[in-house]
């Protein structure tokens, strides 16, 4: 580790790390800006090839992975007009409806390019297609302002161009989801360096969730992790009919379902209880949507818990969140791997697994002979 560290403001990276772009697959600026933020709190880190960045926290305890995706949704261009126009699609979950006349960025070979996404004025559409919900068969990007637009080529990166800020504790950027989940992960390394452990601590900062999440289960499988947290954003304010209502301000949602563990999960919540961290209770019936549903079936099983930060306006131009419930957040992650020796989980360990199944082939090759 580093010896010289200086105190991370919460808004300040949230603000920083929303700014780069790293759309799936391609997350190598934001990742390399965190792996230079972690430095100070860590003793190695390395790039699986997946592209995921894994920090480690040394320790002879047991080993615990925080894991945060760190891209984020964009769009690519699949078609050039002659005239300056640009067709393009999603890469990830976006609504079309919600990205017209946006400012973009087409990310070509030789640099960056404006770009305005549009649509058909009203006054030229007909009954018919005003009552249509836009598709990408529909709306476009202009770039015929840019002199050298022609350096665009097809498959090319377009990501939006949107600013975030800050206003009294809530934060309005794009990519929140997930890179509050990074800025959690980051903050809770922060308070670990100052926090006696014998716990080894795996900060990765996983790619490609957003298309299926193969980084995360890459670097849960070369890790080596007993445990998993898995950090993520969850629907804030939002009144889903037949869930409870995850409140903004209120603290992490710790999930409750069949992808996380019993016994994992009490031990996060026994410790939010000690240190008087506010938690809320989301429950998932089946899977979760996120890297919880991979890294808990990495190598022959990572006893695994979800820990959502509530956002609101997930999927569009800007998000939110409140700095708070990341900061509680980190706090949670924190203290959880500094009692992690205590959780008493009594299921089989990975160890004791291995050597069974490693026995049971030693049986079944005298056997065979």
């Amino acid at each position: 580790m580093a010896d010289k560290q200086v105190e991370l403001k919460t808004n300040e990276l949230l603000l920083k790390l929303t700014s780069i772009p790293g759309p799936s697959g391609y997350e190598d600026g934001v990742l390399s800006e965190i792996e230079q933020i972690m430095e100070p709190y860590i003793d190695e880190c390395f790039r699986t090839p997946m592209g995921s960045l894994v920090c480690v926290k040394k320790g002879s305890g047991p080993k615990v992975g925080f894991f945060a995706h760190a891209d984020q949704i964009a769009f690519v261009v699949t078609k050039i007009y002659e005239d300056g126009f640009l067709r393009f699609s999603g890469v990830g979950g976006w609504d079309p409806k919600t990205i017209i006349s946006q400012k973009v960025w087409v990310h070509t070979k030789k640099g960056k390019l404006r770009g305005v996404i549009g649509f058909m004025p009203p006054h030229l559409q007909t009954t018919e297609e005003s009552k249509k919900v836009p598709d990408y068969d529909r709306i476009f990007v202009d770039v015929m302002m840019n002199q050298n637009w022609k350096d665009i080529s097809i498959g090319d990166l377009v990501t939006l161009d949107v600013e975030g800020f800050e206003k009294n504790g809530t934060i309005f950027a794009p990519a929140l989801d997930n890179r509050a989940s990074c800025v959690a992960i980051i903050k809770a390394a922060e308070l670990l360096s100052k926090i006696k452990t014998d716990a080894q601590v795996y900060y990765i900062f996983s790619t490609q969730e957003e298309i299926g999440g193969p980084g995360a289960k890459s670097g849960a499988y070369i890790s080596e992790i007993e445990y998993g947290v898995v950090i993520d954003v969850t629907h804030g304010d939002e009144d889903v009919p037949g869930y409870p209502k995850i409140k903004m301000g209120e603290g992490p949602a710790v999930a409750i379902g069949p992808v996380t563990n019993k016994k994992f999960v009490e031990h996060i919540n026994t410790v939010a209880g000690k240190y008087n961290i506010k938690t809320q209770i989301e429950p998932i019936a089946g899977r979760s949507g996120t890297d919880t549903d991979e890294v808990q079936l990495t190598r022959i099983g990572v006893k695994t818990a979800l820990v959502s930060i509530p956002l609101k306006y997930m999927h569009n131009p800007y998000e939110k969140v409140f700095v708070k419930d990341v900061e509680d957040t980190a706090k949670l992650l924190a203290f959880c791997a500094a009692h992690l020796p205590e959780v008493g989980i009594e299921e089989p360990s990975r160890d004791s697994a291995l050597a069974k199944i490693s026995g049971n082939k030693s049986r079944g090759e005298k056997i065979e002979k």
